[in-house]
């Protein structure tokens, strides 16, 4: 985010960034709070296994 904030930031401009974990993380947290414009989501993974005809 600093370096997209000096180096390619127009005038005016502002920097938004995000974290992306798998689980919530009390370090994480307490980490991000001192941060400004910063969001955090978590992802899951989910998938199906297939046949090759397409059936599950």
């Amino acid at each position: 985010m600093g370096y997209v904030k000096h180096e390619l930031c127009e005038a005016g401009q502002q920097v938004k960034g995000i974290t992306i974990a798998l689980e919530d993380d009390r370090r994480l947290r307490r980490a991000l709070s001192v941060i400004t414009n910063i969001e955090f989501y978590r992802y899951q993974v989910s998938f199906k296994l297939l046949t090759a005809s397409g059936e599950s």
